[in-house]
C-alpha cells in the first residue's frame, strides 16, 4: 500500500525533471518540464465521459490525436481534445515545457487536479496496480494494441476497480471520482 500524498500540496514531482502544479483563478494543472532527466510521455489513452484543454505556455510539445501528431506551441493557443479521442502528448528531448490541462467543466477540471494528485503519490507510478486504480476512478482508458474499446474499459475495470482493492490499494486522495456513471457525485466515501 502506498503512503498518501498530502491533500494540500499544491505542487509535487512525478518524476526527475517533471512537476505538477495545481494553479488557481482558474482552476488547472502545470505541468512543468525542465528538460533536465527523462522526457515526459503521456502515453495513448481516451476517457469516456470528459473532454480535455492543453496550453503551451512555454516550448513546445507533441500531441497525438487520433494517430495525427502535430507540434504544439504557445501561439497555436488551446489545444482540444474531444472525449473518446485516443490521445497522448510528449515533451522534446533536453527542452523546457511548461504545459497547462483543465478540462471543459469546473467540476471535471476539480476532478483532474484529484487524478494528478494521485498519480503523482509517492510510489504510485511504479505500481501497475495502483496506476489502474487510478485510470478507473480518473475516466482514462489505455489504447491497446488490438483497439476494442470495450476491451480497454473492462481492463480498467477488472484491474483497477476490483483486483486492485483486493490487494489493499486505496487511492491516496479519495476525492477522484471521476465518471459520474459509476460515482455520482454526492457519493462519499
Amino acid at each position: 500500500m502506498l503512503d498518501p500524498l498530502p491533500t494540500d500540496a499544491d505542487s509535487w514531482t512525478v518524476q526527475e525533471g517533471v512537476s505538477f502544479t495545481v494553479l488557481r483563478n482558474p482552476l488547472r494543472t502545470r505541468i512543468h518540464v525542465t528538460g533536465q532527466g527523462e522526457q515526459f510521455y503521456v502515453p495513448p489513452h481516451w476517457h469516456a465521459a470528459h473532454d480535455e484543454n492543453h496550453v503551451v505556455i512555454e516550448g513546445r510539445v507533441m500531441v497525438t490525436q487520433d494517430g495525427v501528431r502535430r507540434v504544439v506551441r504557445p501561439e497555436d493557443g488551446v489545444c482540444f481534445t474531444q472525449r473518446g479521442v485516443v490521445h497522448s502528448i510528449e515533451s522534446f528531448p533536453g527542452e523546457e515545457l511548461i504545459l497547462e490541462e483543465t478540462a471543459m467543466e469546473p467540476d471535471d477540471t476539480e476532478q483532474k487536479t484529484f487524478f494528478f494528485r494521485n498519480l503523482g503519490a509517492p510510489g504510485m507510478l511504479k505500481s501497475p496496480l495502483g496506476i489502474m486504480q487510478v485510470l478507473y476512478y480518473g475516466d482514462t482508458y489505455p489504447k491497446l494494441p488490438i483497439g476494442f474499446r470495450w476491451l480497454e474499459l473492462t481492463l480498467v475495470v477488472i484491474v483497477g476497480g476490483w483486483i486492485a482493492p483486493l490487494f489493499g490499494y486505496q487511492l491516496p486522495d479519495k476525492r477522484l471520482r471521476f465518471n459520474p456513471s459509476r460515482f455520482p457525485r454526492d457519493k462519499k466515501d
